[in-house]
Formats: structure tokens, sequence, C-alpha cells
């Protein structure tokens, strides 16, 4: 008698997971398949060439929009045209094993120049006048002699605190100084 009230149990079991299987079926069928209408709309979004979809569904009221990332465009400038940024002057190049040792003196007329605009200076030059290890950037002629100074006069440290702006060490390492003293260190082409 037992082995046939179980057997109804498993069977009364099987029953209801089939129905609720039967059940869960028909009502995704029932989502996905809509109201048989067409609710597609494909516009062009703001941009973009590619299309924007925008599907509306059957029994709810929220919609799903599939939406195309647009690209900003990009602008390149032309290899041709030099980079803008001071004017410059190699005023003096010493050769050595490694490299030169130069002082570059930015021409009169640079006015608010940033930690950038000294960085695409000794850009420009280490490109331009290979090999160079070791750069000094003035913004004035008596700064391009006193950088130079074994000892340099009380005058002469004074000026190179107001005109001495950056150094190339090594042929990569730029420390900043002088005005732009609290720029940390940066690595050249960084």
């Amino acid at each position: 008698m037992r082995a046939n009230a179980d057997d109804q149990y498993d069977e009364g079991m099987k029953r209801a997971v089939v129905a609720c299987c039967l059940a869960g079926m028909a009502i995704l069928v029932g989502a996905c398949s809509g109201d048989g209408s067409d609710d597609t709309t494909t516009t062009s979004g703001p941009g973009t060439s590619a299309p924007v979809t925008s599907l509306s569904g059957a029994s709810t009221t929220s919609e799903v929009t599939t939406v195309v990332p647009t690209v900003a465009p990009t602008t390149t400038q032309d290899p041709s045209e030099p980079p803008e940024f001071p004017e410059y002057t190699i005023v003096s190049s010493e050769e050595g094993e490694d490299g030169n040792t130069v002082v570059i003196l930015i021409d009169e007329g640079a006015f608010s120049l940033t930690d950038i605009d000294l960085a695409n200076i000794l850009v420009d030059a280490v490109e331009r006048f290979p090999p160079i290890l070791t750069a000094y950037v003035v913004d004035d002629a008596d700064a391009a002699v006193a950088v130079l100074a074994a000892e340099p006069t009380p005058e002469q440290l004074e000026l190179l605190e107001r005109h001495y702006l950056v150094r190339l060490e090594d042929g990569f390492r730029m420390v900043f100084t002088g005005p732009f003293s609290e720029v940390p260190p940066d690595i050249l082409g960084s």
C-alpha cells in the first residue's frame, strides 16, 4: 500500500513539474512574440552613420533601445607644420663622451610659458640636435652665461632664480627650476 501511495505522489509531482515547465514556456513565448504589429523603428542617431534601433514590447510600457556609441572626430597636425612652442636658440654646446651639454635660450617675446612648452622645447632640441645628454633652458642671455658658471656670484644666482627654467639630465630626466621649481621632475617624452 505504501508503494502505491509513493507511486501516486511521484506521478503527481511529475505532472506538477511538467505543468510548471509548460506554463513557464508559454509565458516566455508570449513575452517574446509581441502583439503581431511591427513596433520596430530605425533612425540615425546624432553624429553617427550607424542606425539606432528601438523596439517596443507588447505587454510592457518600457522601451528597449540599442544605442551605437559615437566616436568624437579626431584632428591630426600636418607633420610638415612645426609644433607650436616658443622659438629657441642653442647658445652653447660642449661635446662629451655620452652626449653634448647645451644651453638653450628661449627667444625674447615668449610670454606665458608652461611646463608643457618647456618639455616640448627639450623634445624638439633632443630630436633635432642629437646627442644631447644635458641641457639648460633659460629665457635671458645673461642667465645663459650664469648657468655654466662653476661658482656663480650672488647676482648670477638671483638671475638664475628668475630665468633658469628647466634642465635635462642623463638625456631623459627633466628637472624644473626657478619659477617652475614646484613642477615635479618628469621623463622626457612621457
